[in-house]
C-alpha cells in the first residue's frame, strides 16, 4: 500500500483502490451470491397456481373484449337514432365480430386477393339484442371474477409458502441431466489434455528460439487471428466442417468422395468438431502460459542434461516439464474453465447434431424456459465443479497460488 502511495500518488491510489472494490463487489460477489441464493430456492412452476393465473386473465381479458364490442354497439344505436343508418342493418365491426357487413376493409369496400370475405360471417342480429347479450355475458364474468381472483391469490400464496430454502433444484435434475453434466466435464478434460499436446511443442519451440525478431514473428502469428471477433472465428471453421464446406469440397477435389452425389463426411456431427474449434479458440490460453515459464529456463540446464547423455524425451521430463508446472496448471485451469462454461462453440458447431453440452442446459433454462433457480443450480454446479478442477490441478502439480500468480 505505501509503495503505491509513494509510486502513483494517495488520489490515484485512492481511485485505483475503489474501482477495483467495486469491480470485486459489484461484478463478482454480488452475482455469485445471487447465484447462491436462487440455486437453493426452489420455485414450483405449473400447478393450479398457474392454471387458475391463466383462467383469471383470459376472464379479464374477455371482459375488456366485451367492453369494446358494448361501445361500439352503443355507438350504432346512437347513429340509427339519429338518422345515421338503419339500427338492424348489420352493425358495426367489433372484435368479436370484425366482418360485420358494416365494416370497411382497408379505405374502400373492395375485397383484396388473400382477404377474408366479410359475407361470410353470420347476419348480425339487431344492436339492441347483441348490446343485452353483452350485457349479460359481462355480468356473469364480472361475478365469476371475483372468486377467480380469490382462487388465484390463495393458489399463489399456498405456492409462496411452499417456496423456500431447499436442495429441490438439485434433486430434481432428470438422470439425463446428470449424464449430460459429466460427460461435459470429460469433453472439459479432453479438451484441455489435447490443447495442452498441441501447445507444448509450440511453447517450446518459441521459447527455445534465440532470434528475438523469429520470437516476434511466432507469437504474431499466434495473436493475429484473435484479432478477429471469436464468433467470426467460429463461423469460419463452420464454413470449413460443414457438409459442403471448405474440407469436403477438397475431399471432392481429390476425388475421395462426391458431393455431386450426396456424399460428405459429417464433421460437425460428433464432438471431434467441437474439440477442434474449442482447441483453436483457447489455444493462447495455454500456449501464453507455459512459454512464460519456460522461457525462464536456463538453458544449460537442457545442455548439461545432453552432454550427460539424457534422452530428449527424458530431458522434458525431468527438467523442462518440471520447471514449466506453474504455466502448464495455469493453462490447464484456464483451458478447462473456458471449455466447460463454452456457449458458442457447441452452439454454432453443429447444434443438434452432436450430444449438448451441460452450459447448453443452462443456457435454456435461463433464457428459454425462464427457470432462472434450476438454471443457477446447474450453473452453481458447474462452478463447484471447476473449483474442483482448479484444487486437483494444483494439488497434483504442487504449484501454489503465488508461483500461479508469478
Amino acid at each position: 500500500m505505501s509503495n503505491l502511495t509513494r509510486t502513483y500518488g494517495p488520489f490515484l491510489t485512492g481511485l485505483v483502490l475503489l474501482l477495483t472494490g467495486v469491480w470485486i463487489i459489484a461484478l463478482i460477489i454480488l452475482p455469485q451470491v445471487n447465484l447462491i441464493d436462487r440455486a437453493f430456492v426452489y420455485v414450483p412452476r405449473g400447478g393450479e397456481a398457474q392454471q387458475a393465473a391463466l383462467e383469471l386473465e383470459r376472464a379479464q381479458q374477455r371482459i375488456a373484449t366485451i367492453d369494446f364490442d358494448i361501445r361500439a354497439t352503443e355507438k350504432e344505436i346512437a347513429q340509427a337514432a339519429s338518422g345515421g343508418g338503419s339500427a338492424g342493418a348489420g352493425g358495426a365491426p367489433s372484435p368479436s365480430n370484425p366482418f360485420a357487413p358494416g365494416a370497411k376493409i382497408g379505405s374502400s369496400n373492395v375485397v383484396r386477393p388473400g382477404m377474408p370475405t366479410p359475407g361470410l360471417a353470420p347476419p348480425a342480429a339487431p344492436p339492441e339484442q347483441r348490446l343485452k347479450t353483452l350485457e349479460t355475458e359481462r355480468a356473469e364474468l364480472q361475478g365469476q371474477l371475483g372468486g377467480l381472483k380469490e382462487r388465484a391469490d390463495r393458489l399463489k400464496a399456498e405456492q409462496q409458502a411452499a417456496t423456500g430454502y431447499s436442495l429441490r433444484n438439485f434433486t430434481t435434475m432428470s438422470g439425463l441431466h446428470w449424464r449430460i453434466f459429466g460427460m461435459t466435464l470429460v469433453y472439459s478434460f479432453s479438451v484441455t489434455v489435447l490443447c495442452f499436446l498441441v501447445c507444448y511443442p509450440i511453447a517450446y519451440a518459441v521459447a527455445q528460439t534465440r532470434s528475438p525478431e523469429r520470437v516476434a514473428l511466432l507469437m504474431l502469428g499466434l495473436v493475429i487471428p484473435y484479432a478477429i471477433n471469436e464468433l467470426l472465428r467460429i463461423f469460419a471453421w463452420v464454413m470449413i466442417l460443414a457438409n459442403r464446406g471448405i474440407l469436403n469440397q477438397l475431399l471432392d477435389t481429390l476425388g475421395i468422395l462426391d458431393l455431386a452425389q450426396g456424399e460428405a463426411v459429417h464433421w460437425v456431427a460428433s464432438n471431434g468438431a467441437v474439440f477442434c474449434v474449442m482447441i483453436y479458440a483457447y489455444i493462447l490460453f495455454m500456449v501464453f502460459p507455459i512459454y512464460n515459464t519456460i522461457e525462464t529456463l536456463d538453458r544449460n540446464q537442457i545442455e548439461a542434461a545432453r552432454d550427460l547423455g539424457a534422452s530428449t524425451w527424458r530431458i522434458h521430463w525431468r527438467v523442462v516439464l518440471p520447471h514449466a508446472k506453474p504455466g502448464i496448471a495455469v493453462g490447464s485451469i484456464m483451458t478447462f474453465m473456458l471449455s466447460a462454461g463454452s456457449i458458442s462453440v457447441p452452439g454454432l458447431v453443429g447444434p443438434g447434431l452432436h450430444p449438448d453440452w451441460f452450459s447448453q442446459i443452462i443456457y435454456r433454462n435461463y433464457f428459454e424456459a425462464g427457470n432462472w433457480n434450476i438454471g443457477s443450480a446447474q450453473a452453481l454446479l458447474l462452478l463447484v465443479a471447476c473449483t474442483l478442477f482448479i484444487l486437483a490441478v494444483m494439488s497434483l502439480f504442487r504449484v501454489s497460488v503465488r508461483e500461479i500468480a508469478r
